[in-house]
């Protein structure tokens, strides 16, 4: 989506955050012949616009969604009409389903609603939009891809990195003798791992990942697309089990209750 037009000459343009990213920036209102009024995108770390703001960071419409993206609540504080969801997705507010340019996408089931037009050659499941949907997207409706983190040893928070290896590996031991160069880029390898046996949840900002098999937790920042901690826990540490002591941490750090975590 580049631009619309409509009745009395009004107009929006789209920019996003870069020429081959399907992830908006800015939106350009033009009404006839008033000043063109500019806004700014908020997105999730899947790049959905959660809120949209003036100029002066005030909200302007804002709205909440389950992990597939069907809407949890919408709020137009200015009648400002936003429709534009998943990276590559326009919503058709008539059926409520998702334009995906080349199928449509219903949030309520999370799946397209027309198989892959290349058979069984794109996979078993026919309809499957991606793996999750905290992590993956699908701009033109054909083949999914992981999200877009920061790029080598700035994905993590500031002052994270050498905190983390110093507990998690020269403290606890819980990767072997490695470097912090190899603690790392065992971090960026499980990120970009995918299976069906993997956990992962949201609260707030905040992103888990689980691996059962491992007991490897990647907890990651969804707005700064930063990593916040790498680790495996240990049996002698766990109180209920992993996945759960990392939601509950997250809870505890977030202000959040049970019922804002969004599971996978």
């Amino acid at each position: 989506m580049i631009q619309e037009t409509g009745l009395n000459q009004h107009s929006s343009l789209y920019i996003y955050t870069d020429q081959s990213s399907y992830e908006p920036l800015a939106r350009i209102d033009k009404r006839g012949n008033d000043p063109e009024k500019v806004m700014y995108f908020h997105t999730d770390l899947n790049g959905c616009p959660e809120e949209l703001t003036d100029e002066n960071g005030k909200i302007l419409w804002e709205c909440s969604f389950q992990l597939w993206g069907k809407r949890i609540h919408e709020i137009e504080h200015e009648p400002i009409e936003q429709n534009l969801r998943y990276q590559g997705q326009y919503l058709d507010r008539e059926t409520g389903l998702h334009y995906n340019t080349f199928r449509y996408y219903d949030p309520d089931i999370g799946r397209f609603t027309q198989p892959d037009p290349i058979g069984l050659l794109g996979g078993f499941n026919l309809y499957q939009y991606a793996p999750n949907g905290l992590t993956w997207v699908d701009p033109i409706g054909l083949c999914f891809s992981s999200v877009k983190w920061k790029k080598g040893q700035s994905i993590w928070k500031k002052g994270k990195l050498s905190e983390h290896y110093n507990k998690h590996v020269g403290k606890q031991g819980e990767f072997g003798d490695i470097s912090m160069k190899q603690y790392h880029e065992q971090m960026e390898k499980f990120l970009l791992e995918s299976s069906y046996n993997f956990k992962e949840a949201k609260i707030g900002n905040q992103l888990i990942k689980f691996d059962p098999n491992t007991n490897r937790v990647l907890i990651g920042h969804a707005k700064d697309r930063e990593i916040l901690s790498f680790y495996k826990a240990q049996p002698s540490l766990v109180k209920d089990d992993p996945f759960t002591d990392a939601i509950n941490e997250a809870l505890r750090k977030t202000g959040l209750s049970i019922k804002d975590v969004i599971y996978k």
